[in-house]
């Protein structure tokens, strides 16, 4: 409920078996039309929380598109179990519990009502939360469909919440919305794995960058055995992050920006083999113009992610998202749905960072644009068709990184999808330009790398989240990252 819900958006992957062809449905919340791009020049604070931080929810909408395309069952059939958790209510998790910050919630009587206690405190973790208004609305959708979020009761309902809480966006932002169709970034891999994942405004084309230009060095199980090997292993990978991220500088709605050559450089092998050149065995650079940025891409933030591997074959990765805990910290007073504060992810041309780089302005906030998203929700499939990794990850800028880490360890270094998961991770964004590394990883490792002239850093937070679906020799692999937790469920 904290990292996304009807008042989202979500990217997702989908590949059917017996066409051994693969989909994408892009369901990314847009800005409102009446957003200007000077909306946040006085304040840059009000894109993260309040009522002009929210943008346009595609989630439902792309789930009636999915369903409308895909769908076996019944509408309402899909819906029931939701209303039935609803209904009886949840145990709040110690994640959940976490995430609650008082400053984000308690000007919401929704949220309120759900989290805080008769003194006005925090219901314990383990408290069972019924947010009545979210489940009569779920009984309308299951009446009613996906499209009354868009032109039906709950429209009214949600409009009129909006201009209550002071949105921008209107009855026309909300009819006009539609789920879009996309085909899929494709790349294949040396033992002719093929890697489907998600175009703009999701970061599906720099994680097949990242693969493609690691690929060439042909990695094998012994690559991160022993501590000068790791050290060399991890360098060629941080380097192949920041040639990637500067890229993602160039990123942005492909329904504004003209970025067809761009796409085609990040999914071909040539490309990736001159960047693969470029990297120095036994040094690095600091200064992000030497990797190709001339521009710096706002950091995203928080998701969720659903991986499913079907008996026929078949398979869904799925990632959603509100953006901040709770969105924009506010939810639709008649329908109880959260609402998103989306508009935070773009960028703001007129503001440098700290390398004196402007914003990205392909992710320049436009009316009814898309903004950036490192979501990367991705299948990839053996050269017989079949599925072998079904993934993705929440975590903001680290979940483009993260799901590359968890490919590699399990096509390129023989760890099973439970060691790939568990093993710390590092990253680099290029802005900041550091490593940023996990508990977990050996000193030796980090003084080597700082050998080589890495700046590096431990973060503390929870960093990505993976979920995980791996199919090795018939057998089915699962794992919920322990991170956060979350579950495994085989039929």
């Amino acid at each position: 409920m904290q990292s996304m819900g009807l008042g989202g958006g979500f990217l997702m992957t989908i590949y059917i078996k017996d066409q051994n062809k693969a989909y994408t449905l892009n369901a990314r919340e847009k800005a409102p039309l009446k957003a200007t791009p000077d909306l946040y020049k006085d304040d840059q604070f009000i894109s993260r929380k309040g009522a002009l931080a929210i943008a346009v929810p595609g989630e439902l909408r792309g789930y009636q598109a999915a369903h409308e395309k895909f769908g076996k069952l019944e509408w309402s059939k899909l819906v029931e179990p939701s209303i039935e958790l609803c209904e009886k209510g949840y145990n709040m998790s110690k994640h959940q519990h976490e995430s609650l910050k008082e400053a984000r919630i308690v000007n919401d009587t929704n949220l309120k009502e759900w989290f805080f206690d008769s003194e006005g405190k925090f219901k314990k973790m383990g408290s069972t939360i019924v947010p009545k208004k979210l489940c009569e609305t779920l009984r309308l959708i299951a009446k009613s469909g996906g499209h009354d979020l868009y032109n039906g009761t709950l429209s009214k309902m949600l409009v009129e919440d909006l201009e209550e809480i002071g949105s921008i966006i209107t009855k026309e932002d909300l009819e006009s919305y539609q789920a879009e169709w996309m085909d899929p970034i494709e790349v294949e891999l040396r033992h002719h794995e093929k890697l489907y994942s998600v175009p703009p405004p999701g970061s599906g084309a720099l994680l097949a960058f990242i693969l493609s230009i690691l690929d060439g060095f042909k990695f094998k199980p012994h690559d991160l055995e022993g501590v000068q090997n790791t050290v060399q292993t991890y360098h060629k990978i941080i380097e192949a992050f920041k040639y990637a991220y500067a890229k993602r500088t160039e990123l942005g709605d492909t329904n504004f920006v003209h970025i067809s050559d761009l796409l085609r450089n990040l999914t071909s092998h040539e490309y990736a083999e001159s960047i693969r050149k470029e990297i120095q065995e036994n040094s690095t650079s600091n200064d992000p113009k030497d990797y190709g940025a001339v521009f710096y891409s706002k950091e995203d933030h928080g998701t969720a992610h659903i991986s499913v591997l079907a008996e026929n074959g078949d398979a869904v990765s799925v990632t959603s998202s509100v953006n901040l805990y709770f969105g924009a910290g506010l939810t639709s007073r008649q329908t109880g749905i959260i609402l998103n504060s989306v508009m935070d992810d773009f960028s703001f041309p007129n503001f440098q960072n700290y390398f004196n780089l402007p914003g990205s302005p392909n992710n320049e906030l436009r009316p009814g644009k898309r903004p950036l998203s490192s979501m990367s929700p991705t299948i990839l499939v053996d050269e017989h068709g079949d599925v072998k990794l079904v993934l993705g990850a929440s975590g903001g800028t680290k979940i483009t990184t993260s799901v590359a880490l968890v490919i590699m360890r399990t096509l390129w270094f023989g760890q099973n999808i439970k060691e790939a998961i568990d093993a710390p991770r590092i990253h680099h964004q290029l802005y900041p330009m550091q490593v940023q590394y996990e508990y977990g990883t050996l000193q030796q490792v980090v003084t080597g790398l700082e050998a080589l002239g890495h700046k590096t850093s431990r973060y503390t937070d929870a960093g990505s989240i993976i979920c995980a679906l791996y199919n090795t020799s018939g057998l089915i692999q699962a794992n919920a990252d322990h991170r956060k937790g979350g579950d495994v469920y085989g039929l």
